[in-house]
């Protein structure tokens, strides 16, 4: 991933933070649609916000969660950048 101001390579920051908003998933899924979100920065010191999709992770459901969260601007990509 490039930073969008610069356009150095962003590195994933360490650690994961998370909303806290409860659900209740069938027995054997996870439908959890917390938001998951990781910082990156580049060289320059500029970060951005990624949030990745969620997916249940039970094989035989299609269950997404939500493209949108109010704690981040854009859409949620379907995986991490590297």
């Amino acid at each position: 991933m490039n930073c969008s101001v610069c356009g150095e390579k962003m590195k994933p920051m360490h650690g994961m933070c998370s909303t806290l908003v409860g659900h209740v998933s069938p027995p054997g899924h996870d439908h959890d649609d917390n938001c998951k979100t990781k910082t990156y920065k580049c060289k320059n010191d500029h970060y951005e916000k990624v949030s990745k999709r969620n997916r249940c992770t039970n094989p035989d459901c299609d269950w997404v969660g939500k493209e949108e969260c109010f704690c981040h601007q854009g859409k949620k990509v379907e995986e991490w950048p590297v």
